[in-house]
């Protein structure tokens, strides 16, 4: 695999390596040509990336050309030490202070910001990195897209962002962040049980506003394990013959758990306050087949693949309750997830 990798890479060829959840093999679609693909009604069939802002086309690799390789054992992690820049908190809480002022002042409830650490690899091994990361989170979706049209990128997020087959949705909400001991599961504070409450509440609203005759069934809380991270999840399914991939992306992107709620207020304060450009980060990616059939996951633990390294980006969720040092605490528990593999 990690020869496949390199020769692709080596001749620009587009690409994107992937493991699902729990799979014990990576998916490799690739193309013998440069052409950046474009979907505009999902009618196509490949890997979809789609960026945080809003837009009405989305890059894909075809599924034309595929092959699939067999993880090897834990054993074959090799990391290596790596010069990460992070000079970035005074500004980081000065934003979680600025929008703590903001719901005072306006209808937000819950926002997420972000920041990118800077880390300093011109050796970097990015198809070893991307290896590392399928082994140490076997759980997560765990990917490696590169096409030089839009860079390269790879992750490991541990959040479903849809699932659509049949008629049915499963998608989930996802929010808090803690550690726990080994043997033990994490214990939650009254600001995360607010923050998952505020991501499951907006997302119901938003499938019964586009679907009006949807069928909903929400599952009770729980904490699931990502990582070294927990997380509050639950589980949304949804029955209706209206569901399409262009609908559900329109209703839930993006989700509450990476934009914020009221979405359209906390998508504004975002691209307004944070500073930066977002790109793929948080937004959502994986397989498409046709406008029906879906497999979508967010954006989460990912980086940007550059000359010098990688651009990590890590993020945490805002609510009225937030303490601008134990915010950017948890952005530093985030950010060891990809770290990790390096």
């Amino acid at each position: 695999m990690l020869e496949a990798l390199h020769a692709l890479t080596k001749n620009k060829q587009p690409f994107v390596a992937f493991k699902l959840p729990n799979a014990k093999e990576v998916n490799l679609y690739y193309q013998k040509d440069d052409q950046l693909y474009m979907t505009y009604d999902f009618s196509e069939a490949g890997f979809l990336m789609a960026p945080f802002a809003d837009t009405d086309f989305y890059s894909y690799i075809p599924s034309t050309f595929s092959h699939r390789f067999d993880l090897p054992s834990s054993d074959s992690v090799l990391c290596s030490d790596l010069t990460v820049l992070d000079e970035n908190k005074k500004p980081f809480v000065a934003l979680v202070q600025q929008a703590l002022t903001e719901f005072e002042n306006s209808d937000l409830k819950k926002v997420v910001v972000s920041r990118v650490l800077v880390v300093n690899a011109s050796d970097k091994n990015s198809a070893q990195t991307f290896q590392n990361l399928a082994l140490l989170y076997p759980t997560a979706f765990v990917y490696y897209w590169h096409h030089p049209a839009t860079g390269s990128w790879m992750g490991a997020t541990p959040e479903r962002f849809a699932n659509l087959e049949d008629n049915r949705l499963h998608t989930i909400a996802l929010a808090g962040t803690s550690t726990a001991n080994e043997g033990q599961e994490a214990e939650w504070t009254s600001k995360e049980m607010q923050e998952q409450q505020l991501v499951t509440d907006a997302i119901e609203v938003a499938l019964k506003t586009t679907f009006p005759s949807v069928q909903l069934k929400i599952s009770a809380v729980e904490s699931i394990r990502a990582g070294a991270l927990w997380h509050l999840k639950t589980d949304v399914l949804a029955e209706s013959s209206d569901l399409s991939i262009a609908k559900v992306v329109k209703a839930l992107h993006p989700t509450p758990a990476v934009g914020g709620v009221p979405k359209d207020e906390s998508t504004a304060f975002i691209l307004e306050n944070e500073g930066y450009e977002r790109k793929f980060y948080t937004g959502f990616l994986g397989l498409f087949e046709g406008d029906s059939n879906a497999d979508f996951f967010v954006n989460l633990r990912c980086a940007e693949i550059t000359e010098k390294g990688y651009n990590v980006f890590v993020g945490a969720g805002i609510t009225s309750k937030s303490d601008p040092i134990n915010e950017w605490k948890e952005t530093q528990r985030k950010a060891k997830t990809f770290c990790q593999a390096l």
